[in-house]
């Protein structure tokens, strides 16, 4: 067997929620025009890069930026353990509007920015982070030495990167990773030996 596994994640295209600030979550919304055309262009970028698996969450933004992105011919599995985080309560308001519930949300402060800790109904990143684990159990359990792509989204791959780099949750919080942002993790074994980052559009990100 190949001992060397390659781990790429590909975070979806914009979505009108992105630019509203407004929290998705596991709202299944779909790519925005602009996204739609952002990732046509990544796809050009990608043009030639071959990969063994693909592995898309099983929401809208994702399986459509999946196939944008490699053709809708492409057969790739959707796993719902790499699906956005569930905000609960907070999912479908803007930044704004989610001040207004009670009991008040508590945030962190990492990397420059503020992340909720309480979500009514939804997921800790404790609980996110468990995900991420069993996702990695289940790329090391099942396709271990196969070059994978993984397209997903901010918070989970957020905490999916952090548990790759061996960071904590907290640490992993300090990881801003844009709309069509393409990471690869190279491991020999279990053994992480390279990071690479690059984004795939030359359009300025909103950064949300």
């Amino acid at each position: 067997m190949n001992d060397y596994t390659i781990i790429n994640t590909i975070r979806h295209g914009e979505t009108d929620y992105n630019l509203q600030k407004r929290y998705a979550g596991t709202i299944d919304v779909p790519l925005s025009e602009n996204g739609r055309r952002d990732t046509i262009e990544a796809s050009q970028k990608l043009d030639g890069r071959c990969f063994d698996l693909v592995i898309s969450s099983t929401l809208k933004r994702s399986v459509e930026t999946t196939h944008l992105l490699l053709g809708n011919d492409i057969s790739f599995i959707r796993c719902e353990l790499c699906n956005e985080r569930n905000y609960g309560r907070m999912q479908g308001l803007t930044s704004t509007e989610v001040e207004f519930i009670k009991p008040k949300i508590k945030y962190i402060k990492a990397g420059g920015d503020f992340h909720s800790l309480n979500p009514p109904d939804g997921e800790s990143f404790r609980d996110v982070r468990m995900r991420a684990k069993r996702f990695y159990d289940l790329i090391f359990d099942n396709y271990r030495g196969l070059n994978l792509l993984v397209v997903s989204h901010g918070a989970f791959l957020q905490q999916f990167h952090g548990f790759l780099q061996d960071k904590n949750w907290v640490q992993s919080l300090e990881i801003w990773i844009k709309n069509l942002e393409y990471n690869t993790f190279q491991f020999k074994g279990s053994r992480l030996l390279n990071v690479e980052s690059t984004s795939l559009v030359d359009r300025k990100q909103n950064n949300w």
